[in-house]
């Protein structure tokens, strides 16, 4: 019996535990928050640049290659000055991916949105850029655009995707 218990508490203890949803960059200079369902599946805290990369699900997408995700990367400037270059350097970069087409109805001025393929899906990318002293910062969000995925899914992502752009002006 006492070997069954322990697995079972580590089990418990691990159902309880919570999820990181607070993050730094750059030593602690860019600071961001997440959902807890985010499972960051890649992270680079060191060197130049930094990144943290999350898989959101998407129960429309499971059993598939497709996923949700955001990318946080930050890039660190000689000076401030070199934002305008940074954001046109990655703005040129994702007009090089496949299937890129710009969201002609995107109202909003300080994210670039567009469509790319990956496989043979179609996916919506915000991209949205802010400098933080001498780093650049880019939120990068992508979905798939899948016809199974729900209405409400898509809004609370592109939701969340705009808490997280909020989270770094704190």
């Amino acid at each position: 019996m006492k070997a069954l218990a322990f697995p079972l508490a580590l089990v418990a203890s691990a159902a309880f535990a919570q999820a990181k949803t607070d993050y730094t960059l750059n030593a602690g200079s860019v600071h961001f928050h997440v959902p807890p369902d985010w499972t960051a599946i890649m992270e680079k805290a060191d060197g130049d640049p930094q990144a943290v990369i999350f898989q959101v699900p998407d129960p429309a997408a499971q059993g598939t290659e497709d996923t949700a995700s955001v990318t946080i990367k930050t890039r660190s400037l000689k000076t401030s000055d070199d934002f305008n270059g940074f954001v046109q350097d990655e703005f040129e970069r994702s007009k090089g991916q496949a299937g890129y087409e710009n969201d002609a109805s995107n109202k909003d001025t300080s994210s670039h949105r567009y469509f790319v393929t990956r496989n043979k899906t179609r996916y919506l990318v915000h991209d949205t850029y802010q400098l933080n002293g001498n780093v650049a910062v880019q939120v990068r969000c992508q979905r798939p655009l899948l016809e199974s995925s729900a209405k409400e899914w898509a809004d609370g992502f592109d939701a969340s995707c705009r808490n997280v752009v909020a989270s770094l002006k704190k």
